[in-house]
């Protein structure tokens, strides 16, 4: 009898715990999605933004004034974008790349690249090695506007967490005024 009636309590209290549980961490998959393409986005929008500044009383030798969307901006794609500035404020022109790399079932890694301008010898030195900035990416929109000759860039970052429990899917925009043409 004492049995029967542990199980009757504990089963439903089982139950209950486990469902917790599960809310719990689907919870913690979306706050962590969540963050991955704030961060993703924070990134990419405080260097877009950055694209032609140059150092005051510092002229951009990559860049020559007047600067056109063409040369801030050398990468255009659809899933990629390229930028040039002193991004960094250290008084050297960088050019920065952000792209989707090592793709598993649709999930990317949102990476990062730059070079420096080498003013010695008027050329670009070698790309460093790619840096993660957000993982759990599934989609990377660049849209520039206008399309040929843009003053603004919208990026779309989609994220997803598709391996655990249900598939939790987040997705942020923003739209950057490129304020150093």
């Amino acid at each position: 009898m004492a049995s029967v009636l542990v199980a009757i309590i504990f089963i439903p209290l089982y139950t209950l715990f486990m469902a917790g549980n599960r809310t719990f961490n689907t919870g913690v998959d979306r706050a962590e999605i969540q963050q991955n393409a704030r961060v993703a986005l924070q990134s990419m929008s405080q260097e877009i933004r950055m694209a032609g500044y140059e150092s005051p009383g510092l002229a951009n030798p990559a860049c020559p004034s007047p600067k056109a969307a063409a040369c801030v901006l050398p990468t255009q794609l659809a899933s990629k974008v390229g930028l040039r500035g002193d991004v960094d404020g250290d008084g050297m022109t960088e050019e920065v790349e952000y792209e989707l790399q090592n793709c598993v079932n649709q999930i990317c890694n949102l990476v990062r690249r730059e070079r420096d301008w080498a003013d010695a010898t008027s050329t670009w030195g070698a790309w460093s090695a790619y840096e993660t900035i957000a993982g759990n990416i599934e989609g990377l929109t660049v849209t520039y506007l206008p399309a040929l000759t843009p003053s603004r860039v919208r990026v779309q970052v989609n994220v997803r967490e598709p391996n655990s429990g249900p598939d939790v899917a987040y997705m942020v925009v923003s739209d950057m005024v490129l304020r150093n043409l």
